[in-house]
């Protein structure tokens, strides 16, 4: 799916994705894609099948090409990046499954560039969203990926959420 329409908000991308339905991903087998393929209980444990993730190209449904840096896993298995998540645990299991939640994301909405934030070398900002099955039911996981003005820097994945609701 991809990004049409005018730009929305930057600061409502948590909430759009609490609208997500099965729909929206064209997907019969939802629950099959949702399924995770390793689990991670501590951050020792996510930041190992991260680090193995470093600088290997992913390619969204989107077609979005993006890659993981060191930094944005220090960033992601930080305080302030686990508490927007509903829960520790849907955090650790959203990381250690980023390659294949990536690869199922979508991107339905283009959104602005946060004015309160150097936008000095970002050419856009992504948000992606992917069905992660969490606690008996298949909840969004929002990707953030910064597309830098420079080719050789390309896109970065920035962040991760995994958000309070469920895919319907």
């Amino acid at each position: 799916m991809c990004r049409t329409g005018k730009k929305e908000p930057y600061d409502s991308s948590t909430e759009k994705a609490k609208g997500l339905t099965v729909n929206d991903f064209g997907m019969d087998e939802l629950e099959a894609i949702a399924k995770p393929v390793r689990e991670a209980h501590t951050f020792s444990e996510a930041r190992k099948i991260l680090e193995g993730m470093v600088g290997r190209p992913m390619t969204s449904r989107s077609c979005l090409i993006a890659v993981l840096s060191n930094n944005s896993i220090k960033k992601n298995l930080s305080g302030p990046a686990v508490t927007d998540s509903v829960s520790r645990g849907a955090h650790l299991m959203a990381a250690a499954n980023l390659d294949k939640l990536f690869a199922n994301a979508i991107e339905p909405w283009p959104f602005e560039l946060n004015p309160d934030k150097n936008n000095e070398n970002v050419k856009d900002v992504h948000r992606l969203y992917a069905p992660l099955a969490y606690d008996e039911k298949i909840i969004p996981v929002k990707i953030t990926v910064k597309e830098m003005k420079s080719e050789t820097e390309g896109a970065r994945i920035y962040s991760i959420e995994a958000i309070d609701a469920e895919i319907k």
